[in-house]
């Protein structure tokens, strides 16, 4: 159809409202209340418009437009309902621009000055709201709210979980929590964008820099692998807060509070500022160079035996390098997989994992079966998809997990089990809930990192797979790591070469991270005490091997106690490079920030390591071969159907599993408190309902000959029988022994 805006001819659809079809043509309507993505309420009445044949101005977000419409955005019947309506949201609205941190990027302020008038006619007296502590994220001025309800549709429409509501009415009208509660929501730190108005605040940005201070530049996430996009708005070389970078394709208009918020453990004072070598017992400061050197003479001396393990939050230019340095030096024990203990399925594992459908298909799903992963806490932008597609398409959600948990959307049915009776309950899908799940209907099977941290990883993968290709269902694998699809297309893995390449006379049947003794070990953004499957079993072999070599950001106990050198490593936001995302695109992030103190960033250590070893690598050939690798890599699915599967079995002992911690799996986040207290303040140890524990906080573990000790909370559960779950966040002081693993108590 077509409509007429300040008489000019636009074309609009039938469905579309007036400032739909203005906001596409680039025509300016004031708003407040009205967003995109949220639902229409039309409260604000600040988008009021004059529309030939209404007695009055009709408000432009709700007005359903229709064939030879005539809109008059710019008359004085518009101009004059806009600066009415701009009175009225200023009677109350404090004049006190000058100490807000809005200023410079309020709505309000910003619309006051291009609609409002001089002058008011109210002279009362301003009303005041009594602020409330929401938490350690955001912070609150409440006298500030123009009532637009915003945050509050967000939480219930987008998050899923309705934590701020409006009450009372009139004058006495309050935006706040229902239950004196702070925000607990993945989400919650979204609102702070939604506010107009100086009422929402970032806690960790208030009152730090001013707005047109600050310098703007575009990331990617490090912490998970959907690969959102971010702004790093930065004053005097600190990133001072991050917002959403819009992307239709990932993250919308949305942002994880781990991406918000997670630049706080950039700042920890465990940053290693400086290079490091061990003398007498001690590291002491000394040089890149010099660190150089004795990287390449530990690695000439012990190549034959030695394993180089990297985290899979590196970029894929320091992957490739890595990778390359160490195999043009003999050394084929490359990993990036420490989290993991069970590799049986690896030779049949697609080059890359992925989600196998794209984001914005998931709507479109009939039913959806998730294993291992509580996508509300562990992927919440993924959650959003997850939600809209039950809230619009009817969806049904089957879960099948360890330990029992909420999501912000609704399930149809949920599995409680444990890691054997998981992929039993796969095995036997023709006599339980999973037989309901018909073929020709479009199903997706969305399998978590947690999942991979199993004794019987393997087997899952192939009961999945096996009853995916039965279901005709689209199999859909989460990285661990924000690049954990970079790690295995770069070569990351021992038995293939960048490209899904084999590596020829490797034997797969018997292989297990360091499973003998190595002599040279050289870890690369990987934190002993947490990062590994069993921390016992890493810090036992750094104590035995001959040379240790760390490439680290922080300092933890383990690498005070056993590095023989450190390279002082650049975090993701001090360095640039590319993250190869789930969905197989490859992402390019820039340099936010200078690296602190004398650290580096990865790439530049690894090309003055190569220099060493007369290894030729500059950037541009690095760029090349990605791209290249990249471009001859073709997955077609990601069934991982293995031909020998072991047999299912039942252990008498408990089963000991560590939840994992979306909040704290990599070493920024983990030293990022205010997020940790927001979202992972419950450390606890959940036993069988029916094993009796002694009441103390201590419990004594026998796992694999060793006693353990772990002095933590108590819980008890119903299910999953024969397990013990453990969770613990951020950095613990105690050990914890091995993720997957069966136990005495």
């Amino acid at each position: 159809m077509k409509i007429y805006i300040n008489n000019k001819e636009y074309e609009a659809s039938d469905d579309e409202t007036i400032i739909q079809v203005a906001d596409r043509n680039d025509i300016h309507i004031p708003r407040f209340c009205y967003h995109k993505r949220l639902s229409i309420v039309a409260s604000c009445r600040m988008c009021l418009v004059e529309v030939e044949g209404a007695k009055y101005p009709q408000p432009a977000c709700s007005s359903i437009v229709r064939d030879g419409m005539k809109i008059n955005t710019l008359g004085a019947v518009t101009e004059d309902a806009q600066k009415n309506t701009m009175e009225f949201l200023l009677i109350n609205h404090p004049l006190d621009c000058p100490v807000c941190d809005q200023a410079g990027e309020c709505e309000l302020q910003d619309i006051s000055m291009e609609h409002g008038d001089h002058k008011s006619s109210y002279e009362g007296i301003k009303r005041t709201v009594i602020d409330k502590d929401i938490g350690n994220l955001v912070t609150t001025e409440m006298t500030r709210c123009i009532h637009c309800s915003r945050c509050v549709r967000f939480g219930d429409e987008i998050a899923g979980i309705k934590e701020l509501g409006m009450t009372g009415r009139g004058e006495n009208t309050k935006i706040e929590t229902f239950i004196n509660e702070g925000l607990s929501s993945e989400l919650s730190g979204n609102v702070i964008d939604l506010c107009p108005v100086g009422a929402l605040n970032n806690n960790l940005y208030k009152y730090s820099a001013r707005t047109w201070d600050l310098k703007q530049t575009a990331s990617i996430s490090p912490n998970d692998c959907l690969g959102s996009n971010i702004y790093h708005h930065t004053y005097k070389n600190i990133i001072k807060r991050s917002i959403p970078k819009e992307n239709e394709e990932i993250n919308l208009s949305w942002l994880s509070d781990s991406d918000r918020f997670s630049h706080e453990g950039i700042e920890s004072e465990e940053r290693i500022l400086h290079s490091l070598i061990r003398e007498d017992d001690k590291l002491i400061k000394t040089n890149l160079e010099e660190l150089s050197k004795y990287f390449s003479e530990q690695i000439d001396k012990y190549s034959l035996n030695a394993s180089g393990i990297i985290s899979a939050q590196a970029t894929c230019e320091e992957m490739y390098m890595f990778q390359k340095i160490l195999r043009a030096k003999g050394i084929t024990k490359i990993d990036h997989r420490a989290k993991e203990c069970d590799f049986r399925y690896q030779d049949k594992y697609p080059t890359i994992p992925s989600f196998d459908v794209k984001l914005s298909d998931i709507c479109n799903m009939d039913n959806i079966i998730l294993i291992g992963v509580n996508i509300t806490k562990e992927f919440p932008i993924l959650s959003i998809y997850l939600r809209n597609a039950v809230k619009n398409n009817s969806t049904k959600i089957i879960s099948l997990s360890t330990y029992e948990y909420t999501e912000n959307f609704d399930t149809t049915n949920s599995e409680i089990l444990n890691a054997s009776q998981i992929d039993c309950f796969l095995n036997d899908s023709e006599n339980n809930y999973l037989s309901r799940i018909e073929s020709n209907k479009k199903n997706l099977i969305i399998v978590g990192p947690s999942v991979s941290y199993l004794n019987n990883y393997s087997d899952i993968l192939n009961e999945a797979s096996r009853y995916a290709k039965n279901v005709n269902a689209n199999l859909a694998l989460l990285g661990d790591q924000s690049n954990t699809s970079g790690a295995w297309a770069m070569g990351l893995v021992p038995h293939r070469l960048p490209g899904g390449v084999s590596v020829d006379d490797f034997n797969d049947n018997e292989y297990e991270l360091l499973e003998k003794q190595d002599d040279l070990l050289i870890i690369y953004n990987l934190e002993p005490e947490y990062d590994f499957s069993n921390d016992i079993r890493i810090i036992d072999r750094l104590k035995k091997s001959k040379s240790n070599i760390f490439f680290s950001s922080y300092m933890t106990e383990a690498i005070q106690k056993y590095a023989d050198i450190v390279f002082p490593l650049a975090v993701q936001q001090e360095s640039n490079g590319s993250y190869l995302n789930t969905n197989k695109q490859l992402q390019r992030f820039n340099q936010a920030v200078m690296p602190k103190g004398d650290s580096k960033k990865g790439t530049d250590i690894l090309s003055c390591i190569a220099k060493n070893l007369d290894i030729t690598i500059n950037s541009s050939h690095v760029d090349k071969e990605i791209n290249k690798i990249l471009s001859m890599i073709n997955v077609n699915d990601n069934y991982v159907i293995l031909n020998n599967s072991s047999e299912k079995y039942k252990n008498e002992n408990l089963e000991k599993i560590i939840i994992r911690s979306s909040n704290s799996i990599n070493p920024t986040l983990r030293r990022c408190q205010s997020l940790l207290t927001t979202h992972d303040n419950d450390n606890f140890m959940s036993v069988p309902i029916d094993n009796i524990i002694a009441n103390d906080e201590k419990i004594t573990l026998n796992e694999n000959n060793n006693k353990l000790k772990i002095n933590i909370t108590q819980k008890s559960h119903k299910k999953p029988d024969n397990v013990i779950l453990i969770k613990i966040s951020g950095r613990y002081k105690q050990k914890i022994g091995a993720n997957s693993t069966y136990i005495k108590t």
